[in-house]
């Protein structure tokens, strides 16, 4: 009797607790279905497709197995190395720059000055603006006969520049103006072109990190600050020995999103140089991706690797940076 009364309780709160776990599944099955029909499906299909020679318009009867050819082929192309070297230059300038500057406008915005919330309003209002309408502006700005930025430099007395025409890069054209030559590219620094998109990319996300920063410093015991101040310790000193490590978690964070983003940029590119910028300074992998991949013979074997070459070249720099950097992020006083 005690027996079956036992086995009947547990039976029924095994009934119970399927309920629960049917009705948590029933409320995720709808992101489910999302998440695996346009993310799982074609992450699997892509990895497939990488090892075929499928081409957009081909049948499945067609598409032959091809194994590692495909990222033999990408590996050996120059054109993907200029890439490449497109892509760092984007990655070293912009990251550093935006993050500095981000920091620079959080760090007004939390000190005692009028009107804060209109200049987090301003600052933030350009990442709010899709990437198309910018670029589209700024393609205008950048314009050589009728451009702002070329009408700027008319009224300081200098030369007009091609800006998104200039292949040279930015310290070729620098340090040519006191006669010194660097023949290296990977010296020479992005191109003015792709310098020009640089600094297209730092006005439109300087908003939205520096809410992140400010978050971050807002989280900061003003009684440290109250304590060194009283101890004697400058600005400067108060920054490097507070603010820096306290807002060490931010800016990690920051760091490793910001740089998986710029090596996946694509839009400016496409909007503001779309046959690649001269002398293909502005083509990064992803526009090289798309170059390949849905235009001219629609190599989508060949796209497809050399989006999974992008994704093992992001998974290292991360590892890196978690490997070098996450060991200096104090999460706790």
């Amino acid at each position: 009797m005690a027996i079956s009364f036992q086995n009947e309780r547990l039976r029924k709160r095994r009934m119970r607790i399927l309920k629960q776990n049917a009705e948590a599944f029933c409320y995720l099955l709808p992101a489910t279905l999302v998440l695996a029909v346009f993310w799982f499906l074609p992450v699997i299909l892509s990895i497939i497709i990488s090892f075929t020679n499928w081409k957009g318009l081909d049948t499945w009867t067609t598409v032959k197995w091809v194994g590692l050819t495909n990222y033999f082929n990408v590996l050996q192309d120059a054109e993907f190395h200029q890439t490449i070297l497109n892509t760092f230059n984007y990655v070293i300038y912009s990251v550093p720059l935006t993050l500095l500057i981000s920091l620079l406008a959080a760090m007004l915005l939390n000190s005692q000055i009028q009107g804060r919330s209109f200049f987090r309003t301003v600052y933030f209002l350009p990442f709010i603006t899709t990437w198309v309408a910018i670029s589209i502006v700024f393609r205008y700005f950048y314009d050589r006969e009728f451009g702002l930025a070329n009408y700027f430099l008319k009224q300081m007395g200098m030369p007009r520049l091609e800006w998104l025409s200039e292949p040279r890069g930015i310290w070729t054209m620098l340090f040519s103006t006191i006669g010194i030559s660097i023949k290296k590219p990977i010296l020479a620094g992005p191109s003015l072109a792709m310098f020009s998109i640089i600094l297209t990319t730092i006005w439109r996300s300087i908003g939205y990190y520096m809410i992140i920063f400010l978050a971050g410093l807002q989280n900061i015991d003003k009684t440290y600050y109250e304590a060194a101040e009283i101890d004697g310790a400058s600005a400067w000193h108060r920054f490097l020995h507070i603010t820096v490590p306290l807002l060490s978690p931010v800016t990690f964070f920051i760091l490793v999103t910001s740089m998986i983003n710029s090596f996946k940029v694509f839009v400016p590119q496409l909007i503001m140089t779309p046959s690649g910028g001269p002398d293909n300074t502005t083509t990064t992998i992803v526009f090289h991706l798309y170059e390949k991949g849905f235009q001219g013979l629609w190599l989508m074997g060949h796209a497809s690797a050399i989006a999974y070459i992008l994704f093992v070249i992001i998974l290292i720099i991360t590892l890196i940076q978690n490997r070098i950097l996450g060991r200096r992020v104090h999460y706790e006083v």
